[in-house]
C-alpha cells in the first residue's frame, strides 16, 4: 500500500528512492542495533515503493565505505531534490522505521527532527500518513 491514498498517480523518482534508502539507511543503524522488524519493514518498504533489487545493492554497495555523515548528507542533498509530496513520504516512512523496534532512540528523535526542520516539513503531517499507511 502506498502511503498517500491519491498517490497512485504519482511515479516516485530515483531520486526519491535513493534518498529513502540513505535516510532510513541513517535512522536505521542511529541506535548501534539493526532490529528484525527494521529489517522486515524495510523490506516492505522497498516493496511499496517499488525499489528494485538493482537499485538497493547498487545503494549498499556505494555506501560500504562512507562514513554516517557522508550518508546523511548526500541523502539531505537528494531529498532537496525531491516534491514535497516524496519528503512527505520520506519522512512518513522513516517514522515507521523509527518507531518499529518499539525504541524510538534520542538519536533516532533528534535525527529525524533535525532532517525534518531542515526540510520544512510539518511533524503532525509525517504523523497522519505514516498512520495512515499503517
Amino acid at each position: 500500500m502506498r502511503l498517500l491514498k491519491n498517490a497512485e498517480a504519482m511515479e516516485t523518482t530515483l531520486t526519491y528512492k535513493l534518498a529513502l534508502l540513505h535516510l532510513i539507511h541513517v535512522l536505521v543503524n542511529a541506535d548501534g542495533v539493526v532490529d528484525e522488524r527494521e529489517r522486515q519493514l524495510l523490506e516492505t518498504i522497498r516493496k511499496e515503493e517499488n525499489i528494485t533489487d538493482a537499485v538497493y545493492h547498487a545503494f549498499e554497495m556505494r555506501i560500504t565505505s562512507s562514513a554516517t555523515k557522508d550518508v546523511y548528507g548526500h541523502g539531505m542533498r537528494l531529498l532537496e531534490e525531491c516534491t514535497d509530496e516524496e519528503k512527505l513520504q520520506v519522512f512518513a516512512h522513516l517514522y515507521r522505521m523509527a518507531v518499529a523496534d518499539d525504541d524510538m532512540n534520542m538519536r533516532e528523535v533528534r535525527l529525524l527532527f533535525y532532517a525534518l526542520n531542515n526540510s520544512k516539513i510539518d511533524f503532525d503531517d509525517v504523523v497522519l500518513v505514516a498512520r495512515m499507511a499503517s
